[in-house]
């Protein structure tokens, strides 16, 4: 298991945006027109291109196959960098810093936009389409989660806040990062600068359904696992937790990190995690076993990830495997073919076989009367010539041997 079985495309500070093949130490790099930090990335429908936002507010949309860049999107309301891009359906939805969602049609010049009324000393620092319905989560800095509806751009869901602490200050909550678990749409996990890792379900309550504490970490990515309610999450301090939101509690903590942790990537389907982090490093470790299994260093600051099963190869592999099987079954095929027609025809007669058998009966019986007779005929007439006698004998005995 290595990262080439996986396409990883990653941000970089200087704008760069690598991404590795299927071939290991091979990586192909592609330079925008600008000086821009990369700050979000996500695939657009069927994984067929890619969405890059940067800090100075434009977007780039990417052909992976190509390698090259389609088209650049300028003209975006708000201000501020891309802090986070999604795309569900035919739409693409983009937020910036100060609070502006921009929301439009893939292919279409007319766009949406709609504001969340941000604090006075409020940001947006975390913007996460959920792929389970057609539902938008941010936070930010004095910002608590909200869920807006993408048809309508209300406002869904608004979390309260945390109450206060033994000295009855508020606690705060800087969202992070924010995820969203598969399996249950309603429920939206989020961590916090201040070490929170909070679960909102939009069915029961405003505060956390589950609440988690990590006195001295300070979040920066998360991420869903592939296990049902359990979520990755980096912090600044180099090391990165599996968590099991069921119960708030730490399974694991991998700790092979020398940077804060940028980001955090799953397989959905095995236990496999790839992340980046500011010690330029690419890791992909195993998630029960916590080994590291590949380690590669990339020369700049990562800040975003994105990685998809390489599909291809495997693909060519199971069509030259179901021609060579089907090639296999039409030799075998033909060689059944030949050995039947090589074969005599035997056709069953059961009648003449149970006349056969009668006939062959009544000889016998016949013979064993007549034996019975001659013997009798030894014994009393002594004129017969014994020779004679002797030969029918053998006879008799020869009709019992067939």
């Amino acid at each position: 298991m290595e990262l080439t079985r996986y396409n990883c495309f990653i941000g970089t500070a200087r704008g760069f945006l690598l991404s590795t093949t299927d071939k290991p130490k091979e990586l192909k790099h592609v330079k925008p027109d600008f000086s821009s930090e990369i700050t979000a990335l996500a695939f657009s429908k069927e994984q067929k291109e890619i969405i890059i936002g940067y800090q100075n507010g434009n977007l780039h949309r990417y052909d992976p196959t190509e390698n090259i860049y389609l088209d650049t999107i300028s003209d975006l309301e708000g201000k501020g960098s891309i802090i986070g891009l999604g795309c569900k359906e035919n739409l693409i939805i983009a937020g910036k810093s100060d609070g502006i969602i921009n929301i439009w049609k893939d292919g279409k010049k007319k766009k949406k936009h709609f504001g969340i009324n941000l604090d006075p000393e409020g940001t947006l620092n975390s913007l996460v389409v959920n792929e389970s319905s057609k539902v938008i989560g941010t936070g930010g800095e004095k910002n608590d989660f909200k869920l807006w509806d993408i048809e309508t751009q209300k406002c869904t869901f608004k979390a309260k806040s945390m109450g206060h602490d033994k000295l009855n200050l508020p606690i705060p909550t800087s969202i992070r990062g924010i995820t969203f678990f598969p399996e249950d749409p309603n429920l939206g996990c989020c961590c916090t600068k201040e070490g929170h890792v909070l679960v909102y379900d939009d069915r029961a309550q405003r505060r956390p359904v589950v609440k988690y504490l990590e006195e001295k970490a300070s979040y920066t990515t998360i991420a869903s696992a592939y296990r049902e309610r359990q979520c990755l999450v980096g912090t600044t301090r180099g090391y990165m937790q599996l968590l099991d939101m069921k119960v708030g509690k730490c399974l694991r903590t991998f700790t092979t990190f020398t940077g804060s942790v940028t980001s955090i990537v799953c397989d959905p389907i095995e236990p496999y995690v790839v992340s980046t982090s500011l010690d330029r490093h690419v890791r992909l470790h195993h998630l029960e076993t916590k080994a590291l299994i590949q380690k590669v260093y990339l020369k700049v600051n990562l800040t975003s990830l994105l990685i998809r099963p390489v599909v291809k190869e495997e693909e060519s592999d199971n069509e030259e495997n179901t021609e060579n099987i089907k090639a296999n079954e039409e030799v075998e095929d033909n060689e059944y073919e030949d050995i039947f027609n090589e074969m005599e025809v035997v056709i069953d007669e059961p009648k003449k076989k149970k006349k056969i058998k009668r006939i062959i009966q009544d000889e016998v019986d016949a013979s064993k009367v007549a034996l019975k007779k001659i013997k009798k005929k030894v014994k009393n007439d002594d004129e017969i010539d014994q020779i004679k006698v002797k030969r029918k004998i053998t006879k008799v005995k020869n009709i019992f041997a067939k």
